[in-house]
C-alpha cells in the first residue's frame, strides 16, 4: 500500500497488474462498459475507509491540512495503466468510472486518463506529428476528462488528478506546459495544473519556463478578478493557499518567476497582496537569496495603501459611546 505522500510526488510509472482476476475483471468492464464487479473487487484493497451499508458516501473536503486516508496509489495506477491498454473499449469503461461518486473509481480513472493521454502522444510521435491536444482517439479527450474530474471539491480525488497529471506531464514535458491554458479558468483546476507542476523533479526536466509563468500569470489574475461574491467558494480559498508555496517550488527552478513576482507586488487587492506576502515568506523558508527576499519585501511594502481613513484619526477625542450597549 503507497503512503499518502505518493499522492503528491506522483510521476511513478505504473508497474504491471499482476492480479488475474482483476486483470479478468477490467477485461468484463471494458467489454461490458459497466464497471460494479470490478469496483467491488477494488474496494476492499483501496486503502479507503471501509462502505457502510453497502454503499461509501462521498467524503467532505477536509482542509489542506488534514490526514488523508492511505490511498493504494500503486493499485490505482496499475488499473488504470491496464485499462488504457484495452485499446478502443477503454473508453467507455473511463467514461462510466468518471460518471460515479466513488472516490476511488475517479482515482483509477484519472490514472487510465493519464494512461491514455501518454500512449496517444506516443502514438502521434512515432507517426511523425504533433500530438493532438490530449491525444485522444477521435473526440475522446484524456486532458478534458482529467480536467473535468479536476473540479471534484473532495481532496482525496483532486490530489489522485495532481498525481495522474504529473505522470502526463514527466512524459510529455514542455510540450504539456502550454495546453495547460485551458485549465487556468477555473479554480480548482487552476490549483491542480499549478499543484501538478510544483513537483521539484518534474521542474528540473521542464525549460519551458515563459510557458509556466504564462500559467501562473493566467491563475493570479483569475484569483485578482475574481467577483466579490465568489470569495466564499472552495476553488478560490484553496487556490490561493496554494500558490504561496508553488510559486516558491517555480523560482527555484525558473529566475523569471522572480521577476513575474516583483511585479505583483503592485497588485492592489488585498487578496492578492496577502498571496504576493506569503509567497515571499515562502521564498524565505525555502533558503533563497536573503538581499533578493528583502527586495521583494520592501517592494511589496513601498507599494501598500495608506491606512484607511487616516487623516480622520483625531488624536486625544473622546469615545462617546463609552458604557453605552
Amino acid at each position: 500500500m503507497a503512503d499518502t505522500s505518493d499522492l503528491r510526488r506522483g510521476a511513478i510509472p505504473p508497474g504491471a497488474l499482476r492480479n488475474p482476476k482483476i486483470d479478468a475483471a477490467i477485461e468484463r468492464a471494458a467489454q461490458l462498459g459497466d464497471p460494479a464487479e470490478l469496483l467491488a473487487l477494488l474496494d476492499r484493497s483501496s486503502g479507503l475507509p471501509a462502505r457502510r451499508g453497502g454503499v461509501r458516501a462521498p467524503g467532505p473536503d477536509l482542509g489542506p491540512n488534514a490526514p488523508l486516508p492511505r490511498v493504494n496509489m500503486d493499485l490505482a495506477r496499475a488499473v488504470g495503466a491496464a485499462i488504457a491498454d484495452r485499446g478502443a473499449p477503454a473508453e467507455r469503461l473511463v467514461r462510466a468510472l468518471c460518471s460515479t461518486t466513488e472516490e476511488y473509481a475517479l482515482i483509477v480513472a484519472a490514472q487510465a486518463l493519464a494512461s491514455l493521454a501518454v500512449q496517444g502522444a506516443a502514438r502521434a510521435s512515432g507517426a511523425g506529428r504533433a500530438p493532438r491536444a490530449g491525444g485522444g482517439r477521435g473526440g475522446f479527450d484524456p486532458l478534458e476528462g482529467l480536467e473535468e474530474l479536476a473540479e471534484d471539491p473532495r481532496r482525496v480525488v483532486r490530489d489522485g488528478v495532481v498525481a495522474a497529471l504529473r505522470a502526463v506531464i514527466a512524459a510529455r514535458g514542455d510540450a504539456l506546459v502550454g495546453e495547460l491554458s485551458s485549465w487556468t479558468d477555473g479554480y480548482l483546476q487552476a490549483y491542480v495544473a499549478l499543484e501538478a507542476l510544483a513537483e521539484r523533479t518534474l521542474l528540473a526536466g521542464l525549460s519551458a519556463g515563459a510557458e509556466l509563468v504564462a500559467r501562473l500569470e493566467e491563475a493570479f489574475v483569475l484569483s485578482d478578478r475574481s467577483a466579490r461574491a465568489d470569495e466564499r467558494l472552495q476553488g478560490l480559498r484553496l487556490l490561493r493557499q496554494g500558490m504561496p508555496a508553488q510559486i516558491a517550488a517555480f523560482a527555484g527552478r525558473f529566475p523569471e518567476v522572480v521577476r513575474w513576482l516583483e511585479e505583483k507586488t503592485r497588485a492592489e487587492r488585498p487578496e492578492s497582496r496577502a498571496v504576493v506576502s506569503e509567497a515571499i515568506a515562502a521564498l524565505r523558508k525555502a533558503s533563497f537569496s536573503i538581499a533578493e527576499v528583502d527586495r521583494l519585501s520592501a517592494a511589496l511594502s513601498a507599494t501598500a495603501p495608506p491606512a484607511r481613513d487616516a487623516a480622520r484619526i483625531v488624536q486625544g477625542t473622546r469615545k462617546r459611546s463609552k458604557g453605552r450597549r
